[in-house]
């Protein structure tokens, strides 16, 4: 099971029970459990922060003898999961059970992306944790950072963050600003580009595999975000 995958579905499964079938209560308890699934597998204690993946029999070689995670937390997959996370919140009744838990998720994940953030381009690393930033062939990259930013800003919206949404609106300021000095980039005939979009990545636990994708220039999973986090 994929980070990226909880996006790809969730959202719309909450979306179209909320609008249609907001008493199936057989529904909410299946989108809360493809995140219980993510999150007793996935996520780090240590640092707050998702593995990319993991597989449930644990026979893959990527996968983590007791959990069954991969061994690396990639930008954008875990992009995907804020995104999936708060788009869901917009959606779930606060009435149920899970509610509560999906805030809680929210709010450990913005934490960690806090401390995550680099100070100075206010940006995420492809390859996340500590012992990755300035390694060679890592890259503050685009569409995580615009992914991030969106989740932040969201959350702030919503008033997920309670007490301290003005400090993850700084965060969030910040990672804009960067973007727009970094990203955002007006090509020969004098056409706006979105830089720095890393191409695919892979449940692969080696770093130097996952850093030989580079980035492309008007990567759309970056470009597509980008105008969508503006509105919030």
């Amino acid at each position: 099971m994929w980070l990226d995958g909880l996006f790809m579905a969730a959202p719309f499964y909450a979306a179209y029970t909320s609008l249609f079938q907001p008493t199936n209560i057989s529904a909410w308890d299946d989108i809360l459990l493809q995140f219980t699934l993510v999150e007793s597998h996935c996520r780090d204690s240590a640092t707050g922060m998702l593995r990319h993946g993991y597989d449930e029999s644990k026979r893959a070689v990527w996968a983590d003898p007791i959990t069954g995670a991969s061994p690396l937390v990639w930008i954008r997959a875990q992009g995907w999961y804020i995104m999936a996370l708060v788009d869901v919140l917009e959606w779930f009744p606060r009435e149920h059970r899970g509610y509560g838990m999906l805030k809680g998720w929210f709010l450990e994940l913005a934490k960690a992306l806090r401390r995550e953030q680099d100070a100075e381009s206010g940006g995420w690393w492809l390859v996340m944790g500590r012992e990755y930033v300035g390694r060679r062939g890592n890259y503050i990259e685009s569409s995580g950072t615009a992914m991030y930013t969106y989740g932040l800003l969201k959350g702030v919206r919503m008033g997920l963050f309670e007490g301290t949404g003005e400090v993850y609106l700084q965060v969030a300021r910040r990672a804009y600003e960067g973007m727009v000095e970094k990203f955002v980039k007006r090509d020969g005939r004098g056409m706006l580009t979105w830089e720095g979009t890393v191409r695919v990545g892979s449940l692969d636990g080696r770093g130097d595999y996952q850093v030989s994708w580079r980035f492309c220039c008007w990567g759309m999973r970056g470009a597509d975000i980008f105008p969508v986090l503006y509105r919030h």
